[in-house]
């Protein structure tokens, strides 16, 4: 097993796990902002303390500040773009469609970095992709109306990009500059405009307690860390065109423990996705 294989499926794994502490969240009626802020900045913080102690300067490079801006522009393009699209269009179209970032980034990847797959990798990204659409479209169908059907897929193109530069930047840190600093960065970003929607850090409702978002906001902070540093180390060994949709499954990880957590129904979509997923990852080697 290669080394870059073997940390992909480790983020696959950990992040899986920190995409399931969402769901237990929203199980104790945390307020999102709070958890969410609170992630963010662990992270940042962490990844400050790894990065400044062997920064060769306080100040950071033009390229570490160039990636790290990218990469939270498309972080925000592509969460801003979905939830708008939801607006306007039903979840399952907009779940499938917009895990075409991930087909992008693929694409990016063969063309730009010249990477080339074997025959049975190249079966394992097909499967991947697959699975995506699986697992978006079993999320249901929400009545949207077709009024604004035009704006919702413009939205929707747009929360592609976003998701695809989001990616494909996290590559070039992983090749081209301090995977901490990077980190650090992009995750302060990402708290700060957290913090510009501050009207919503407050708790609405009396069973939005404040120790369950800071604890849960804490341990998802831990996983990430751990995770997306993975990711990138991955990245920085290895091809983006399996990395992607390898790593882009661990929402399977956080369905399976809802399922043996809080006994969430697996309909055969679902288990047929998990199914493939395992084939998937076995195919991508």
């Amino acid at each position: 097993m290669t080394h870059w294989y073997a940390l992909a499926i480790f983020s696959l794994i950990v992040l899986g796990t920190q995409r399931f502490l969402y769901k237990v969240a929203a199980e104790q009626g945390c307020n999102t902002a709070i958890t969410t802020f609170v992630f963010m900045a662990t992270v940042a913080v962490m990844s400050w303390c790894v990065y400044l102690p062997r920064a060769a300067s306080l100040v950071p490079s033009v390229p570490l500040l160039l990636v790290s801006l990218v990469n939270s522009i498309g972080f925000l393009t592509t969460t801003l773009a979905t939830i708008e699209a939801l607006k306007n269009l039903a979840s399952g179209t907009v779940y499938t469609l917009t895990r075409l970032s991930t087909a992008l980034s693929i694409v990016f990847s063969l063309i730009y970095f010249g990477e080339r797959l074997t025959l049975s990798q190249g079966l394992g990204v097909l499967l991947a992709l697959v699975v995506i659409v699986i697992f978006a479209r079993s999320r249901g169908e929400t009545a949207a109306g077709s009024f604004h059907a035009r704006r919702g897929f413009a939205l929707v193109g747009l929360a592609v990009l976003g998701g695809a530069t989001s990616t494909v930047s996290s590559k070039f840190a992983a090749m081209h500059v301090d995977s901490f600093g990077f980190m650090a960065l992009s995750y302060t970003s990402s708290a700060l405009l957290v913090l510009l929607v501050k009207q919503g850090m407050l708790p609405t409702r009396a069973e939005q307690h404040l120790k369950p978002a800071l604890v849960l906001g804490l341990a998802m902070g831990l996983a990430n860390f751990i995770g997306y540093y993975a990711l990138l180390q991955a990245l920085a060994r290895g091809p983006l065109a399996i990395i992607a949709p390898l790593a882009g499954m661990y929402f399977v990880v956080a369905l399976l423990l809802s399922y043996l957590v809080y006994r969430d129904r697996l309909t055969r979509p679902q288990i047929l996705g998990v199914v493939l997923t395992m084939l998937s990852i076995l195919l991508m080697r």
